[in-house]
């Protein structure tokens, strides 16, 4: 599949970028989840979702992110297929199905970003909007990227957030480096090698921040 832009550059991910990281996912603060034998309902700020599949695995999952950010492949019925999506060793339908079935929470699911010292997410995805559905782009290490214009570094619950008037969802810069690569990107056009460069840190850290927060809307590609 190929990637296709949005206007203003976003990325739509066709492609996707697997993190070289820990994913992360929970509920918003606000939405809890109702089950019952033959029933599977997320309840979040903008109303009821229904969820058709209610398997083991999927009241499982919900039930662990309900509790905070959480790394889904710790459920055994899931690791050794998500192992096979991290490495990209082999298929992974079930993990792909969890994601389908994950993805029909739009705003009511929040990604984040953990590093593999399992201190917690340095970045979450948060949205603003009922019927954001996130995906992570794959964007190459030499591909010119910036910040959208108008986006900026607010507070927001004693956390640093990244906000753009307009767009589906804001990013909240928990933890180093995530906060240090977004004000890198706020100043200048330049590329995933290039921050990693300067930062001192691993390309592959710097291309999972991006790709976060390309599939936020808030980092675009732009022309050679």
């Amino acid at each position: 599949m190929t990637t296709v832009a949005q206007s203003g550059g976003a990325v739509v991910p066709a492609q996707s970028h697997v993190p070289a990281g820990r994913p992360l996912w929970s509920l918003l603060e606000d939405a809890f989840v109702d089950e019952g034998a033959e029933h599977l309902t997320v309840h979040g700020r903008w109303g009821a979702i229904e969820i058709a599949d209610t398997s083991p695995l999927v009241r499982e999952a919900l039930h662990r992110m309900s509790l905070g950010p959480v790394a889904l492949e710790n459920i055994s019925a899931l690791h050794e297929n998500f192992v096979r999506w991290k490495t990209g060793s082999g298929p992974c339908l079930v993990w792909r199905k969890l994601k389908n079935t994950l993805d029909q929470l739009g705003g009511c699911l929040v990604p984040s970003l953990g590093l593999d010292d399992g201190a917690g997410p340095i970045l979450s995805v948060v949205a603003v909007t009922r019927d954001a559905v996130f995906g992570l782009p794959h964007i190459s290490a030499d591909q010119p990227v910036t910040m959208r214009r108008g986006t900026e570094i607010e507070r927001l619950n004693g956390d640093q957030a990244l906000a753009c008037a307009g767009q589906q969802y804001q990013v909240i810069l928990h933890n180093a480096p995530a906060t240090e690569i977004a004000k890198w990107l706020l100043d200048t056009e330049t590329t995933v090698a290039s921050v990693a460069e300067a930062l001192h840190l691993e390309k592959a850290l710097v291309s999972d921040v991006v790709a976060y927060l390309a599939g936020a809307g808030l980092v675009v590609t732009a022309r050679r």
